[in-house]
């Protein structure tokens, strides 16, 4: 994992307040189990500081992988509301499979993050993401990329998306923003938070209207978080964490595209000639619902200067109703031809389907310092367990036929949901051990070890009920040199475990269940932090993984779901983040990224589909002191270069670019901060495939201007 060769911090942090006090500053290179203080830090762009897995409260220039942090500044300032808004500022992050209005499917260089095994709260619990979440209630996201599961079991070797809580305030703070679009979406945010002695709480509401801007696209989603942390005695540390949400929304249908066997290219539907405010499914009833529970408890005993002893516990449970739309064209040359009589012809289908997800998950660790002079070895053992739960109905298909250029209006023909089955059920058990050398902060040697015990119980495969078990052994290794205390040179081999997705209703083998494969992750690259708020990123990488993918059976137009040969990424990335001026902020990212198929028959050198060739962003704040301290001006530009539609490359979607722009005001009422934002997302109004994959492809939303009004009391 990542996380393997990160550090053995001595305890789980907190990226915000300490319960009773302000938590002292920690020396450069001293890990800590103290909660640190971001408070006016996090209100910055750039960090100092990550807070995923055992890199808890580690220095950037100390994890040797590439990371992204995205603060609770530049959430603020770009109004992010989905997490697609948050993570488009990291380079190699693009969306696929997926529509776009109901939830995000990423990938990061290419690379499916699993929705049951890759998204973290608060550095523990991990979270279900087939649904959308709150980020009103969240103080950072971090973006972790490669192998994770060392340290958090079998999954993608994507990396690891964390969201962090907002904590305890050391005193009374109120604040409430009003928030609304040109859409005519609308709602309210409520936080608030306190420490009383040893008790800190801080509590989130959140209740919106929705409109997407694309017609018969509207609905609601709503929030209720609290954290709560206690220190009853000076050497323990207590933490909870609830956070329920929900969500509904009338999903537009997205293409999905039939191709004939042994074609080897094909045309798409052109974009440009595509209104985004056109719901090519024609329907309002086709509402995608969900609601998720997120529970995390924490404690931390420090029963010695270096060492302590830590645990948690987790539990998310999302259940979700959905209807799937989906266009498929009657032919791709008639029915996208514009001149053609039968231009847009074709049929929507809706696939009522009701899910329900369960993850539990719990750890225990060991972790401590042994010095020797200029020598320091930190220690981490733990052990952990995930077991993780799904029951998916089968989906009940309904079929119409429909016109993107001129959709119908389609009315309920009231799909009703099959029962739930019988539950499937992962088990993945872990003993880990990780140890890093430090010679005088000047050379670091780090490793680490995980035996696994994975069994799948087979139960989604309802035709054969076939489990699977596997122990598996994998390892780490890494140095890092920092010549200086403001740059460091690294280098990691990393052995991933994850899990083969089982083969989809699509194919002729569908819930057939596989053997969980290990990938190989080879990264090295260059840290500059010339100041605490300004960071410089510069890496190479290459992820080896088995592949998964469907195609034709040979001779035949039967779809099958292959796991045959290997998958390849190898790029580099570099970005820029934090405050080049006093008064100028930037967050800068580029990847460039070869993708491709090995070792499997025909599709052996296509480009891996649903994955940029190149990625890169360009954000930024300026406040013109020199003209007013109050003012800020945002811009961004956004550019995902060209993506293949499936396995076999029949086609490829175009490169798009995207600009942002944004202004805030900052006032004084009566004693209160009242801050006025307003953003607009993709003001030139491009047309562009903003999901891609799997022979799917889902158009971009249309331009929004957002618009907030925020109190402090």
């Amino acid at each position: 994992m990542t996380a393997a060769l990160a550090f053995p911090t001595t305890g789980w942090a907190q990226a915000q307040t300490a319960p009773a006090k302000q938590a002292e500053k920690p020396e450069a290179d001293e890990p800590t189990d103290e909660i640190l203080v971001t408070g006016d830090r996090n209100n910055r762009y750039g960090t100092d500081v990550v807070q995923s897995g055992s890199f808890r409260n580690a220095k950037v220039l100390d994890v040797p992988l590439t990371i992204s942090v995205i603060p609770s500044a530049v959430l603020k300032s770009q109004q992010a509301i989905d997490l697609i808004d948050a993570v488009r500022n990291t380079a190699g992050v693009s969306n696929t499979g997926t529509g776009t209005v109901a939830y995000n499917n990423l990938t990061i260089r290419g690379i499916a993050v699993d929705t049951r095994a890759n998204f973290r709260l608060d550095g523990a619990l991990n979270m279900l993401s087939a649904t959308a979440f709150p980020l009103e209630d969240k103080d950072r996201i971090e973006v972790l990329k490669g192998a994770s599961a060392l340290y958090y079991g079998f999954s993608s070797p994507a990396g690891i998306v964390n969201l962090t809580m907002k904590r305890a305030t050391p005193e009374l703070y109120i604040a409430e923003n009003t928030f609304f679009d040109s859409n005519g979406g609308m709602g309210g945010h409520v936080d608030v938070g306190d420490t009383v002695g040893p008790f800190g709480y801080r509590l989130n509401g959140v209740a919106a209207y929705l409109d997407t801007g694309v017609d018969m696209s509207k609905g609601h989603r709503y929030a209720a978080a609290g954290t709560f942390d206690l220190k009853p005695i000076d050497k323990l540390t207590l933490t909870a964490d609830v956070e329920y949400f929900e969500k509904s929304i009338d999903e537009p249908a997205l293409f999905l595209l039939t191709i004939p066997t042994g074609v080897k290219s094909v045309k798409i539907p052109d974009v440009k000639l595509l209104d985004p405010k056109v719901n090519i499914g024609g329907a309002d009833w086709d509402a995608n619902k969900t609601h998720e529970l997120n529970l995390l408890g924490k404690a931390v005993y420090k029963f010695s200067g270096d060492w302590n002893v830590s645990a948690y516990w987790g539990r998310s449970r999302l259940s979700r109703k959905r209807n799937n739309p989906q266009f498929t064209p009657t032919n791709l040359t008639t029915s996208i031809d514009p001149t053609s009589p039968t231009y847009g012809a074709g049929r929507v289908q809706f696939s009522a389907q009701q899910a329900e997800f369960e993850n539990i998950n719990y750890a225990a660790e060991l972790a401590g310092t042994i010095r020797m002079g200029n020598i320091r070895n930190e220690i981490l053992v733990g052990v952990s367990r995930s077991i993780r739960s799904l029951s998916s109905s089968p989906n009940v298909r309904t079929q119409f036929t429909q016109n993107f250029a001129t959709p119908r209006y389609i009315a309920d023909p009231h799909l009703i949901y099959t029962p739930l089955p019988a539950s499937s059920k992962v088990d993945d058990k872990g003993v880990y051990i990780f140890d890093r050398l430090s010679f005088n902060d000047v050379i670091q040697l780090l490793g680490g070890v995980r035996k696994s015990d994975y069994k799948n119980d087979g139960s989604i495969n309802v035709a054969t009920k076939t489990p699977y078990t596997a122990k598996p052994t994998s390892y780490s290794v890494g140095g890092v040199f920092k010549p200086v205390q403001w740059a460091s040179l690294y280098g990691t081999y990393i052995e991933g475990l994850e899990e083969t997705p089982a083969a989809p209703s699509t194919t002729d083998n569908a819930t057939e269940v596989f053997a969980p494969t290990t990938s190989k992750q080879y990264e090295g690259g260059l840290k500059l932090q010339p100041k605490s708020d300004l960071l410089i990123q510069l890496a190479y990488f290459k992820i080896e993984r088995g592949a998964a993918y469907s195609a034709n059976l040979p001779g035949t137009t039967t779809l099958h779901y292959y796991t045959n040969g290997k998958q390849v990424y190898e790029g580099a990335e570099a970005s820029l983040t934090g405050y080049v001026f006093p008064d100028l902020a930037i967050y800068a990212t580029a990847t460039i990224l070869s993708a491709r198929y090995r070792d499997n028959g025909a599709i052996a050198g296509n480009r891996v589909d649903g994955t940029p060739k190149n990625t890169w962003s360009l954000a930024g704040e300026y406040q013109p002191s020199w003209l007013d301290p109050d003012l800020r001006v945002t811009a961004g530009v956004y550019h995902t270069g060209t993506q293949a539609i499936n396995a076999d490359n029949v086609a490829f979607t175009s490169g798009y670019t995207t600009f942002d722009v944004g202004a805030s005001y900052t006032l004084d009422l009566g004693g209160h901060e009242v801050v006025a934002r307003v953003n607009g997302q993709n003001i030139t109004n491009k047309r562009y495939w903003a999901s891609v994959g799997g022979n799917s492809l889902a158009e971009s939303l249309p331009a929004t201007v957002k618009f907030s009004l925020g109190f402090k009391y």
